[in-house]
């Protein structure tokens, strides 16, 4: 009786370590990346709207200034008045350069959010990659995925800010 509890618990043993050398579920692992796909495919269609709304803003503002330009220099003209041409011609050349800064800025951080949101998506599908092995395997895959996420933040930070100086 004591022989059979002995080499039950030693089969048990030997399973449970068994249970434990395995690694994880490829099915799990394959519907965690599918999942992180559509989620990231999601982020960067949603920046990416928004972007296109910023445009659309933009082209919209910069349409507005050049008619607000526009009239005002009609009656500077209609005055006849050179100083009132003048002055119109400055204030309406400084609208307009306004316009542009501010379309410009306005882009740069919109195009931010799309090139974040790509990071973002790209390091959620490579941490539900690496998932699939274990151990120090794992932990260095994560470390991989987190360096090449923190690379493009910053490769679009300077992005924006380089795009933001020539305004």
């Amino acid at each position: 009786m004591k022989r059979i509890f002995t080499i039950a618990a030693v089969m048990s043993a030997a399973l449970a370590l068994q249970a434990c050398n395995q690694g994880p579920d490829p099915a799990k692992v394959q519907a965690d990346v599918a999942k992180a796909t559509a989620d990231g495919q999601k982020k960067v269609a949603d920046a990416q709207a928004e972007l296109d709304k910023v445009i659309a803003k933009n082209n919209k503002d910069m349409a507005d200034t050049r008619a607000d330009a526009q009239k005002d220099m009609n009656n500077a003209n209609a005055n006849a008045n050179a100083s009132d041409q003048n002055k119109a011609a400055n204030d309406a050349s400084s609208d307009m350069a306004k316009a542009r800064n501010d379309a410009a800025k306005d882009v740069a951080d919109a195009q931010y959010n799309v090139d974040k949101a790509k990071a973002s998506a790209a390091y959620d599908v490579a941490v539900a990659k690496c998932e699939s092995q274990t151990g120090d395997a794992n932990k260095s895959c994560k470390d991989q995925a987190k360096a090449t996420y923190d690379a493009s933040v910053t490769a679009a930070e300077n992005k924006k800010n380089a795009a933001q100086q020539q305004h």
